[in-house]
């Protein structure tokens, strides 16, 4: 059975962006042709309506037994994620996902792109392309979708790497003085062991007078999720030090068998040691569907005491002196989100896991290589085309195809 689900072509060209692309990839592009193709076609943005695509999920989920209309709630994850793919060129896209699904949380086939488009994740860019998604998000959360006389209604979730998530919400810097999504915490006060943050920003006040509110420089873009439906990506990779986690899997095997005698003097390997192999547990932990949250706060609050052992004795005598580890300036947002707001996450959102907000599958989807063609063709790095028929208002079909097994807009 064939389908059609309309697509809209976005005009989001940005001069200074086009400029900025064009100058990042002229190096990585041998072929004068191909690279003036793609210079030109920067600026054109593709977006597939959310209520298009989950009428057709839905019906297949409700088939499948996966939901029922006696529970009528659907658990809507939103994800997105900016990356330089191809010959360089960067792209973004906005994904969406059911996590009562679960079986399918980490299948790269069941994440649905709703938003693509060549360019840099900036406020502006991402403001003017969101804004039919976030105008559809609203109603979906104020009056659900009705298909086939069921009305499903909608709670809303939203996960990414700290970049995008940071520019969606409207936040200052990662260096910034005020840099928490959830809490008021300050940079100053990291030292500070005593305090106990906790999640207590309410995204209303913030949607009302952004400014008013420390650490936001714009208002949120995705204002009808509330605050503590923000769930950060368990401890992503990134190539960014200001944005960068803690845990990929090479830095888990590297963490895990390193030979750290290889690099330091004893006492010191002895400290690193073990600070890595309690964060090896805490990371096991928070990924664990049985971890007590409580249990994990405060090993959570062990690791940041060790983390920030002090140096002992002289620094000038080295037969009394002690190499602490790390200073209050050195911790990082991720270690901030996982000391203080994981506990409280893992406890809100055990049934689902918090592994199941982790953006790894969203990297995995926008690794695609994609180049636009002027003939209106789609190309991926697996040599499949995807036609796009341009019709009288200004809209193309995706030729979509509905199986047995799901829809093939999750290609796309």
């Amino acid at each position: 059975m064939n389908q059609l689900i309309r697509i809209s072509i976005v005009d989001i060209s940005r001069c200074n962006e086009l400029e900025e692309i064009a100058e990042l990839n002229e190096p990585d592009i041998v072929n004068h042709e191909v690279a003036q193709e793609v210079i030109n076609t920067i600026g054109i943005g593709i977006y597939c309506s959310a209520k298009d695509i989950l009428c057709y999920i839905i019906s297949y989920l409700e088939k499948n037994k996966i939901l029922k209309s006696t529970d009528p709630t659907i658990h809507l994850r939103i994800s997105g994620n900016g990356k330089n793919v191809g010959c360089k060129i960067k792209h973004v896209m906005v994904i969406l996902m059911i996590l009562n699904h679960k079986e399918k949380h980490h299948h790269a086939d069941y994440h649905y792109t709703t938003i693509l488009y060549p360019g840099s994740e900036k406020y502006e860019t991402l403001e003017f392309i969101l804004s039919p998604l976030l105008n559809e998000l609203q109603s979906l959360k104020e009056n659900g979708l009705e298909i086939s006389g069921i009305l499903w209604n909608f709670e809303l979730y939203f996960s990414a790497d700290w970049k995008f998530l940071a520019i969606c919400f409207g936040l200052n810097g990662p260096t910034s003085k005020f840099f928490c999504p959830w809490c008021l915490c300050s940079k100053d006060l990291h030292r500070d062991l005593s305090k106990d943050w906790r999640i207590e920003k309410n995204m209303e006040q913030i949607a009302t007078k952004h400014d008013a509110i420390k650490g936001h420089i714009h208002p949120p873009l995705f204002s009808m999720i509330s605050i503590d439906h923000i769930v950060f990506d368990e401890l992503h990779e990134s190539h960014n030090w200001e944005y960068t986690s803690l845990m990929g899997d090479d830095k888990e095997t590297v963490l895990k068998f390193f030979n750290l005698k290889l690099l330091f003097k004893p006492s010191c390997t002895r400290l690193i040691r073990n600070l890595w192999d309690q964060f090896y547990q805490l990371y096991c932990a928070l990924r664990n569907e049985t971890t007590n949250p409580m249990q994990l706060k405060q090993q959570a609050r062990d690791w940041l005491s060790l983390f920030l052992t002090p140096s002992q004795e002289d620094p000038t005598d080295p037969k009394t002196f002690v190499q602490g580890l790390y200073m209050p300036s050195q911790v990082t947002l991720y270690i901030h989100a996982l000391v203080y707001h994981g506990w409280e996450l893992l406890k809100k959102y055990q049934k689902w896991e918090l592994k199941s907000f982790s953006c790894s599958t969203v990297e995995k989807k926008t690794t695609i290589k994609f180049q636009y063609s002027s003939f209106g063709i789609i190309r991926y790095s697996s040599n499949t085309m995807i036609e796009l028929q341009i019709n009288q208002d200004a809209k193309i079909l995706f030729n979509g195809k509905i199986s047995d097994k799901l829809i093939d807009v999750n290609d796309y």
